[in-house]
């Protein structure tokens, strides 16, 4: 029986899953880590309440920063891709703000080809928030600056104060950064 069946039955094949997220080998060799740990937890909840848990904080319901902080930590795919999706097609200006908002603290790496995109929209909080994520994932680690140059080229060069801004900080943070590793290489 597959993982996807035992779990529409309310079992969790462990075994499975380990297989499924490359944590177990054939030879019987495990390891993992958080983000194969963050990976399970996402396909045991699954894509559906995931993206649902997306519709629920866009919509400004009621326990919309407890949604915010479990798709901060688990950062799943299938929430970047719903936060996408209400992006381009929502109606509403800010459900489509709220969404990059969002996407945000849930992204990784995936989302950089979507950014430009966001910097380029002609509303101002979706391209604050774009700046907010090329931050997010230089800041945590997730990127290395060299895969955000043509974003941050993009941002020194945008008509949004709040984008400047953002570049800035985001300078003088790597800047910083950059600092304090040459002076801990140094020691």
């Amino acid at each position: 029986m597959a993982f996807s069946e035992k779990m529409n039955k309310g079992e969790i094949d462990w075994t499975e899953l380990a297989r499924t997220l490359g944590a177990l080998d054939d030879d019987g060799r495990e390891h993992g880590s958080s983000i194969d740990a963050r990976e399970a937890i996402a396909m045991i909840l699954g894509p559906t309440h995931l993206r649902n848990a997306v519709d629920h904080y866009v919509r400004h319901k009621k326990g919309g920063e407890l949604v915010r902080n479990v798709l901060w930590l688990l950062r799943p795919w299938s929430a970047m891709e719903r936060c996408y999706e209400i992006y381009q097609t929502d109606d509403d200006p800010e459900a489509r703000c709220t969404a990059i908002e969002l996407l945000r603290v849930v992204a990784d790496r995936r989302v950089l080809p979507w950014i430009k995109g966001f910097l380029e929209d002609s509303d101002k909080g979706v391209q604050s928030w774009a700046a907010g994520i090329v931050d997010q994932l230089l800041w945590s680690d997730l990127v290395d600056p060299e895969d955000c140059a043509e974003l941050l080229q993009l941002m020194a060069n945008h008509s949004n104060r709040l984008v400047l801004d953002r570049y800035s900080f985001i300078i003088n943070f790597l800047n910083e950064r950059e600092i304090r590793l040459d002076k801990l290489h140094k020691q």
